[in-house]
C-alpha cells in the first residue's frame, strides 16, 4: 500500500525503503512551496519555463480544456448544492459571493462535512426551523451569535440567560417607579425611622391607656359601693374579708384595678357567684388547668382566651401518687387528665399558633422539640454561637457510671458528676441562674445528697445558692419542673446502662402515655445552655423493643445532643448545615464574599431562614461575625413591616448578632459597590456581636421609696352650679305691657340659651325680674305665652311639656340648685330628663348603689339638703323608667349603669 502511494507521489524516484530520502524530502518541500506560491498568486519562473518547453507545451491546450470543463462542472454542482441546501453562503463562510466563488479548500471542507454527517440532516433541518422561529421573534442577534460565534457552543446559554435577565431587569425598572428610584441608603434611613416611630407608638399607647384609666378612676364622691370602699380606707382595723369586700365594693375596685391576676382556685375563694364580672378572662399555662377548676373563671368572663401548649404536661396527679413506685410497664398506660386547653380544642374553638420562639438563646435548645412536637412550625432564630462555645445543647457521656436497676433506681456516679458541675458553675458563672432536672425522684435525691456533701466540703460558693431570688437554684424531677426556666439547666437522665451492660427501656414516667410531653417540658427549660448527663447514647435505645413515643423522642434528643443530627420517621438524618435553597442573588453575594477570603453559611441554624447569610469570624471559626439579611423569601414571608423591619432584627440583635441588610436592586445596579458595603460591615468593630455574653448582674440593694403627697386630680365636672340668665332689657323695655311679641321672644330665647332645659314659669320669671315686675297682669302673661309659641314654631326653641330646650341640646346638664331662691328650687322646676341624668351620674359615681339609697344621693347632687316623700316617689319613678329603657340594670339589688351607658 505504501509502495503504491510512494510511486504515485514520487514516480521513478521511489525505491521503497532504499529510496534517496534526502532527495524525496527536497522534492516534498519544493511541492509544498509551489502550492503556497500558487495559492498566493505566484508562479516560479522555472515552472513557467518548463511548461513552455516544446513537448510539454503541446499538451497544455487539452489540459486547459479539461480544467475549464471541470471548473464549469464544479460551479454548476456548487450552485445546485447551494440551492438544494438553501445555503446562506455569507453566514457559512463570512464573505460575499456564491459557493463556487469560495476557495476550493472551503468547498471541499463543506462537501466532506456533508458526506460524513448525512445522519445529521434532520438536526440541521430542526436548527433551521428553530432559527426561523428565533428570527420571527426578533432574536436575530442570538441567531447570529449561534451561527458565527466560535465560542458560542459553550458560552451561548449563559450569555442568553444574562441577556434575558438584563432585559427583565430593564423592563422592571421601566414599569415600576419604586425600583427605578430605589436607593438602599435612603431606604435604610426610612427603615430606621420606622423602627423608632413604631417603638414610640407603643410608648404613646401605654401613656394613652394610663391616661384613659386615670380619667375613669373613682373620685372622692358618690355613695353605694364607692362609699363602702371609702369607709374601708378610713378604718384602721376590722376590715371586711376580701370576699365580702369584693362582693360589696367590687365595681369601684375593678375601676381602680381593672386587671386581676388570680389562680382559678383564688377566684373560687375570693369572688362570690354572681359578683363582679370581666370583659376578658385569660388562662396562662392552660394545659395545667383542670376544666372543673376553670369553670368559675369562665363563667365570669365575657370572652375567654386560653393560652397553653398542648405538647406540655396536662394537669398531673403527681403529688397524689408521689409515694408510689417510679418504674412503669408498657401495659400501665393511663390517659392524661383533660385540661381546659384540651376542652376548648375539642370544642373547635378558634385557635392560633404563636410561632415565634425567641426565649432560647441558641436554636439547638429548641430544635428537637420543634422537630418532634411542633411539626417544624416554630420560627427559630439562629445563634451567632454556631460552634456552641457558650450557649446551646451539650452532651456529657459517662460510660463508666452504672444505673442501679432493681436496687437504688439511680446512678450515683452520674449524680456526683452533676453535683460537681453545679459547683463549678457556682464558682465560675454565678451570674447565670441554674437548675437541675432529673428523670426520677431517686436520681433527684442522689444529686441533692452529693451536692450537700460538696457544699460542706467547699463553702466558698455558698453565695451563689442564695443569689437569684427571682430564679433560685433548684433540683427537681421530671414531673415538677414545668413552669421553671433558668439560664442553664443540667439534665441527669439517671436511667441507662446497668451493671450487667444492658439498657432496660424503662424510663419511668417517660414510658407512660403522654411521656413525650414530659420530655418536651424537660428539654425546653434552659434559656442559654442545657447540659445532658447520661451513661448511654442513642445507639443503646432499640426502637424495635418499644412503642412508647416518649422513648422514641428521647432517642432523637440523645442523637441530637450527641451528634448534632435529627432523625425523621423514615430514618433520614438532617443537620443544621443543610440549608434550604437560596436565591440567585443570595448565591451570587455569597460567592463574592467567599472570593474575598471569608466562609459563608447559607440560612444558618435550625430555624426558618431569619438570617439569609452568615459570615464566619476568621479569628473564632465557631462564631459568626456578621449576619446578612436579604430581600428574598424570608423578607417576603413576614406578615407585616413590624415583623420584618423591627421585631426580627430586635430579636436577632438580642441574641448577639451584628446585622447588615443587602438589597437586590442595589446588587443588580452596582454589585461592586454593594460588595464593598458588605465587606465594610464585616470589618466593622465586633463589640455588638459580643453582647450575647451576659453582663454581671448588679448586687440588689434595698431602697426606701419616698412617697410624695400628690393632690388628687379634679373630678370631671359632671355637676355644675346652676347659672341664671339676665335678659338684655333696656330701661325703655321695662314696660312689658308695651313690649312687642318679638322682643319678648328674643328675651325668652336668651334665657333658654343659658338655662336649657328651663321651666316656662322660670323663663318668664327671669324677664319679669329684670323688668322689675312683681305681679304681671294677664295681658303680659298672654303675651309671654304668644312669644314662646313663636319661638317654638320658628324652631329656635323646643318645648317638652312645661320645659323649654335650646334646639341643639340632646343631653341636659346636671346642675346644683343650692344657690337658687326657694321659688326656683321647687321640685317641679326640675325636668324629668335632668333628674334622670342625675340618677345616672349618681349610679356611675357610686359604681353601683342600692335603690333605696339613690334618691337621697340624687337630690343631694342637685343641691337639696333633704329628701321628702314626694321627691323620693318621683325619683323612684324616674329609676323605673331608666330600668325599662335599659340605661340602668339591676345587678343583685344594686343599680348599675348598663354597658351601653358607659362613656
Amino acid at each position: 500500500e505504501h509502495n503504491a502511494l510512494g510511486l504515485e507521489l514520487f514516480g521513478e524516484d521511489w525505491n521503497g525503503k532504499d529510496s534517496d530520502w534526502p532527495r524525496l524530502t527536497a522534492v516534498t518541500h519544493w511541492l509544498l512551496q509551489l502550492h503556497n506560491d500558487v495559492s498566493g498568486g505566484g508562479m516560479p519562473q522555472r515552472l513557467l519555463d518548463y511548461l513552455s518547453w516544446g513537448p510539454v507545451s503541446k499538451q497544455l491546450p487539452e489540459m486547459a480544456s479539461r480544467i475549464d470543463q471541470a471548473v464549469t462542472d464544479l460551479r454548476k454542482a456548487a450552485a445546485d448544492a447551494a440551492l438544494g441546501m438553501d445555503l446562506d453562503v455569507f453566514r457559512r463562510f463570512q464573505q460575499p459571493g456564491a459557493l463556487a466563488e469560495q476557495s476550493l479548500e472551503q468547498q471541499l471542507r463543506l462537501a466532506t462535512g456533508c458526506l460524513e454527517n448525512l445522519e445529521s440532516v434532520h438536526d440541521m433541518v430542526r436548527l433551521n426551523v428553530q432559527g426561523a422561529d428565533c428570527q420571527a421573534e426578533g432574536l436575530q442577534g442570538i441567531l447570529e451569535a449561534a451561527y458565527l460565534w466560535t465560542a458560542g457552543e459553550n458560552a451561548l446559554p449563559d450569555t442568553y440567560d444574562r441577556a434575558w435577565y438584563e432585559g427583565l431587569w430593564e423592563r422592571a425598572l421601566k414599569e415600576r417607579a419604586e425600583l427605578r428610584s430605589f436607593d438602599g441608603a435612603a431606604h435604610g434611613q426610612i427603615r430606621e425611622s420606622f423602627q423608632q416611630l413604631d417603638r414610640r407608638v407603643l410608648v404613646h399607647n401605654r401613656a394613652r391607656l394610663a391616661q384613659a384609666h386615670w380619667e375613669r378612676m373613682p373620685r372622692n364622691q358618690g355613695g353605694g359601693q364607692l362609699a363602702v370602699l371609702r369607709r374601708q380606707f378610713e378604718m384602721r382595723r376590722r376590715h371586711l374579708p376580701i370576699r365580702q369586700l369584693l362582693e360589696r365594693a367590687g365595681n369601684p375596685i375593678q375601676a381602680i384595678k381593672p386587671v386581676f391576676m388570680m389562680s382559678p382556685l383564688s377566684i373560687a375563694a375570693y369572688l362570690s357567684p354572681g359578683g363582679i364580672k370581666f370583659d376578658l378572662v385569660v388562662f396562662d399555662e392552660a394545659s395545667q388547668v383542670k376544666p372543673v377548676d376553670a369553670l368559675g373563671a369562665v363563667m365570669r368572663g365575657g370572652q375567654v382566651v386560653v393560652v397553653g401548649d398542648s405538647q406540655q404536661l396536662p394537669p398531673t396527679p403527681f403529688f397524689e401518687t408521689a409515694g408510689q413506685v417510679e418504674e412503669y410497664s408498657e401495659d400501665e398506660l393511663t390517659s392524661d387528665i383533660e385540661s381546659i386547653l384540651g376542652l376548648f380544642a375539642a370544642q373547635n374553638a378558634p385557635s392560633r399558633m404563636l410561632r415565634w420562639h425567641y426565649r432560647s438563646r441558641h436554636d439547638s435548645l429548641i430544635a428537637v422539640s420543634n422537630h418532634e412536637f411542633y411539626g417544624g412550625e416554630l420560627v427559630l432564630f439562629p445563634s451567632p454561637d454556631a460552634g456552641r462555645e457558650d450557649t446551646g445543647l451539650f452532651f456529657h457521656h459517662l460510660p463508666d457510671t452504672v444505673y442501679g436497676r432493681g436496687t437504688t433506681g439511680s446512678n450515683p456516679l452520674e449524680a456526683e458528676a452533676v453535683a460537681r458541675a453545679v459547683m463549678e458553675h457556682a464558682r465560675t458563672r454565678p451570674e447565670l441562674s441554674l437548675g437541675v432536672a432529673a428523670f426520677s425522684m431517686a436520681q433527684t435525691r442522689e444529686v441533692l445528697d452529693h451536692l450537700d456533701d460538696l457544699r460542706r466540703e467547699d463553702p466558698s460558693a455558698e453565695s451563689f445558692f442564695a443569689s437569684h431570688p427571682d430564679e433560685p437554684f433548684f433540683v427537681k424531677n421530671l414531673e415538677t419542673v414545668q413552669g421553671d426556666e433558668r439560664d442553664v439547666v443540667m439534665v441527669s437522665i439517671g436511667y441507662g446502662r446497668a451493671e450487667d451492660g444492658r439498657v432496660d427501656l424503662n424510663f419511668g414516667p417517660l414510658n407512660r402515655e403522654g411521656g413525650e410531653r414530659r420530655l418536651n417540658v424537660l428539654i425546653t427549660r434552659a434559656r442559654r445552655r442545657c447540659e445532658v448527663f447520661t451513661n448511654m447514647t442513642e445507639d443503646d435505645i432499640d426502637l424495635e423493643r418499644t412503642q412508647s413515643r416518649g422513648v422514641r423522642a428521647l432517642r432523637t434528643f440523645l442523637a441530637f445532643a450527641h451528634r448534632g443530627i435529627l432523625e425523621t420517621e423514615d430514618g433520614v438524618t438532617t443537620s443544621g448545615d443543610e440549608a434550604d435553597p437560596i436565591t440567585p442573588f443570595q448565591k451570587s453575594l455569597a460567592e463574592a464574599i467567599t472570593e474575598n477570603g471569608y466562609l459563608v453559611a447559607e440560612s444558618p441554624g435550625w430555624g426558618t431562614g431569619t438570617v439569609d447569610l452568615a459570615v464566619s469570624d476568621p479569628e473564632r471559626p465557631g462564631r459568626y461575625i456578621l449576619g446578612i439579611e436579604c430581600d428574598g423569601p424570608s423578607y417576603d414571608s413576614a406578615r407585616s413591616a413590624r415583623d420584618r423591619d423591627r421585631l426580627r432584627p430586635q430579636v436577632l440583635e438580642g441574641l448577639g448578632w451584628r446585622l447588615h441588610r443587602a438589597w437586590s436592586p442595589e446588587w443588580a445596579s452596582n454589585p461592586q459597590r454593594e460588595l464593598e458595603r458588605v465587606l465594610a460591615a464585616i470589618g466593622a468593630p465586633k463589640t455588638p456581636a459580643e453582647s450575647a455574653a451576659p453582663e454581671p448582674k448588679p448586687v440588689e440593694s434595698t431602697e426606701t421609696i419616698v412617697r410624695d403627697d400628690v393632690p388628687a386630680p379634679a373630678a370631671v365636672p359632671q355637676v355644675t352650679e346652676y347659672q341664671t340668665a339676665r335678659p338684655s332689657l333696656k330701661r325703655k323695655d321695662k314696660d312689658l305691657a308695651a313690649a312687642s311679641t318679638l322682643s319678648l321672644a328674643l328675651w325668652t330665647a336668651e334665657v333658654v340659651q343659658k338655662e336649657s332645659p328651663v321651666h316656662v314659669v322660670e323663663a318668664a320669671r327671669r324677664i319679669f325680674t329684670e323688668a322689675g315686675v312683681k305681679r304681671p297682669g294677664k295681658r303680659v302673661q298672654a303675651a309671654m305665652e304668644e312669644a314662646v309659641d313663636e319661638l317654638v314654631q320658628s324652631g329656635q326653641v323646643l318645648r317638652r311639656g312645661d320645659f323649654l330646650w335650646s334646639a341643639g341640646m340632646t343631653k341636659p346638664p346636671v346642675r346644683d340648685r343650692s344657690g337658687l331662691p326657694p321659688a326656683s328650687r321647687k321640685l317641679e322646676m326640675v325636668s324629668d330628663e335632668e333628674l334622670a341624668e342625675a340618677v345616672c351620674v349618681v349610679v356611675g359615681q357610686s359604681y353601683g348603689i342600692a335603690g333605696e339609697q339613690a334618691p337621697a344621693a340624687v337630690f343631694k347632687l342637685l343641691g337639696y339638703s333633704r329628701t321628702t316623700d314626694a321627691m323620693k316617689d318621683r325619683c323612684d319613678s324616674i329609676i323605673s323608667g331608666l330600668l325599662s329603657e335599659g340605661r340602668l340594670e339591676d345587678d343583685g339589688g344594686l343599680l348599675v349603669l348598663a354597658a351601653s351607658s358607659h362613656t
